[in-house]
């Protein structure tokens, strides 16, 4: 099995000025997918942009925390505030199944509505990796349109459809501090056999972003390090191969027994989910990388702690 890396940059759609940072570092080599918000200011501006870059990966990043729904809010209470907009997303909230399902079919059908296809799922804020509720929604809706789902680093074993295709490893940190190349360049040298997905957040800032995110400055830093053409040179020495999440959906989804197989599934429109209907108690082990601005590490060098994320 040969290495493999994705560089995924969240938010796309957010501002015009985050297209624009994306887009250049993507052009530069630092980054080879990007996941979009359908519900921004800067849709318009990223699906244009998006049109003309055709080798860039462009996912559906689920949005539960920003702005206004999709779905009339009168039919998602679980999701919003008295005045229609989403809850905050700092805090833990009880999230309705059934109303998650409705947004993101109205999310993913928007996407759909720009011509484009989702070459993977992945929410907002980590949501699906915090809420079991959101988890397991978003995987139905991967499973049943054969696209892969951000992997968590939250184990929720009793809530992954056998369908269900992810990455092997996903690296969520932050790169606005002074090692932050350094950081990003150890993680593609030292990338294990299989795929590897690692997220950041470049960006420029605009009057857009700063109202509606309190992440401004960090993704011009971000961006610095994305747009470092040393990204490109490390994969290209360590015989890493630069993929989008269309890796990931090509290859065979193995059962227990180790047999690869295909489910029989459609690309139709997403219903209402079953999974309202039903309650689940997963055991939670904590897995992977996490990391935030305080930066905590185990002797291993391996960050531990929650990752705060726009």
């Amino acid at each position: 099995m040969n290495r493999q890396v994705i560089i995924n940059a969240d938010d796309f759609g957010l501002s015009p000025a985050v297209n624009r940072g994306i887009i250049e570092a993507y052009r530069a080599g630092g980054i080879t997918s990007t996941s979009m918000m359908v519900n921004m200011p800067g849709l318009a501006d990223a699906v244009h942009a998006a049109r003309s870059l055709p080798g860039l990966g462009v996912g559906l990043h689920f949005n539960l925390t920003y702005g206004r729904p999709l779905s009339d809010p009168a039919a998602v209470p679980s999701l919003v505030r008295e005045n229609g907009v989403f809850l905050d997303g700092k805090i833990r909230r009880s999230r309705n199944a059934a109303d998650v399902a409705a947004e993101l079919d109205a999310q993913w059908n928007r996407f759909l509505g720009t011509s484009l296809f989702p070459t993977h799922l992945d929410s907002h804020q980590l949501l699906h990796q915090d809420d079991p509720v959101i988890y397991r929604v978003m995987a139905e809706l991967a499973c049943r349109h054969r696209i892969p789902l951000r992997r968590s680093q939250i184990e929720h074993p009793h809530l992954s459809p056998p369908a269900l295709k992810m990455t092997d490893r996903v690296l969520l940190d932050t790169y606005g501090d002074s090692e932050g190349l350094q950081r990003v360049l150890r993680y593609i040298r030292s990338a294990p056999d299989g795929i590897t997905e690692i997220m950041c957040h470049p960006g420029y800032v605009d009057n857009v972003l700063r109202g509606l995110s309190e992440w401004t400055e960090i993704r011009e830093r971000e961006l610095r390090v994305f747009t470092n053409p040393e990204i490109a040179w490390t994969m290209q020495a360590c015989s890493i191969e630069p993929v989008n999440f269309n890796a990931v959906r090509e290859r065979p989804v193995l059962s227990d027994d180790g047999v690869s197989y295909a489910a029989p599934l459609k690309q139709t429109a997403v219903p209402r989910s079953s999974f309202a209907k039903r309650r689940s108690r997963s055991s939670i082990t904590q897995t992977g990388r996490h990391a935030n601005h305080k930066r905590r590490r185990r002797r291993s060098g391996t960050p531990s702690g929650k990752p705060t994320l726009p």
